[in-house]
């Protein structure tokens, strides 16, 4: 089952029309560092977009044989063990047009998820629903006994748009250029009809099977909150408390007989405790946050919701410090 342009293009076009109102989201900036192409904003989509154009173009000419082993098929994972191929079959793309509209709209939504998540959460991401949307579809490909071929990055892809319209439900897309349709129905009415392609066994040549798996681990990523950071060793063996000097709190002027004194309003603040909060319930207050954003607009955050943004800022650069 081989998914061919035609169909995979048609597809991804009715969602590529074109994403409105992108925010411009101050404390996601400096995420990595440089202007070159494959620096700068989101250089992960940069690099697996570039590494999807030069497979397409060495396919022309590779040997079938080495082809047929890098495409996926249930009976090359389950028989024959070749696991490898439920990464690589995403890389592989036969036709132009097949591969042009994956990588738009890879790269709609693609650069503001890595924006969100951090470039290694979001390779996390992409790699881990490449490898189980390809497992789906070799699962279900098996139970129908149909024993076809699959290439394309539409499962990892789809895991990445359910979870933008999870945070973006009713960012407005322009279906066909034309028609405004909110991020949330059109999810639903593609993977609908996913499914009804699936269940009537009338998918074609469309991996419908990849598509739904792939949405459904972008539910379960978004839901659980499974970001590689978040379940790595460090994380598990419990939350990292900083020890920090307590903020200089200003001492009270003496009463006098003159005039009244008005005291600095700064200095009647109460001092932050997010600088002492665990990543863990940081990271749940980030998420708050964000989700107000995204219906009431930045306008909206309280003071203390704008020190939740300040502090996950800084403790993103103290990390990309660290790595340096």
């Amino acid at each position: 089952m081989v998914e061919n342009a035609a169909a995979a293009g048609s597809r991804w076009a009715m969602f590529a029309g074109a994403i409105m109102g992108i925010y411009d989201r101050e404390y996601y900036r400096g995420e990595t560092h440089g202007s070159g192409w494959l620096t700068g904003l989101a250089p992960a989509c940069k690099v697996i977009i570039v590494i999807n154009v030069i497979v397409f173009f060495l396919t022309r000419s590779l040997d079938p044989r080495i082809l047929t082993e890098l495409c996926a098929s249930s009976t090359g994972v389950f028989q024959k063990g070749h696991l490898w191929q439920l990464l690589t079959a995403t890389f592989v793309h036969m036709e132009m047009f097949h591969l042009l509209w994956n990588m738009i709209f890879l790269w709609m939504v693609g650069r503001e998820m890595e924006a969100f998540y951090g470039t290694r959460d979001f390779v996390a991401l992409y790699l881990s629903a490449a490898v189980l949307s390809t497992l789906g579809w070799t699962a279900v490909d098996t139970l129908l006994g149909q024993h076809g071929i699959m290439i394309g990055a539409s499962g990892a892809i789809m895991a990445v748009v359910v979870i933008y319209a999870m945070y973006y439900p009713h960012r407005e897309i322009l279906l066909f250029f034309v028609l405004p349709v909110q991020m949330w129905l059109l999810v639903v009415i593609y993977l609908s009809h996913d499914a009804w392609q699936l269940l009537t066994q009338q998918g074609g040549n469309v991996a419908v099977a990849s598509h739904l798996t792939g949405a459904a681990y972008g539910y379960l990523f978004k839901t659980f909150d499974l970001r590689w950071s978040r379940i790595s060793w460090r994380r598990v063996t419990g939350p990292r408390l900083r020890v920090i000097s307590p903020e200089p709190r200003e001492k009270p002027m003496p009463r006098s007989s003159g005039p009244s004194w008005s005291p600095n309003p700064a200095a009647t603040l109460k001092p932050s405790t997010t600088a002492v909060l665990p990543e863990e319930q940081l990271d749940a207050r980030l998420d708050e946050v964000l989700a107000k954003i995204a219906r009431e607009g930045r306008g909206g955050l309280t003071e203390e919701e704008n020190r939740v943004l300040q502090e996950a800022s800084r403790r993103a650069r103290n990390r990309r410090s660290d790595r340096i």
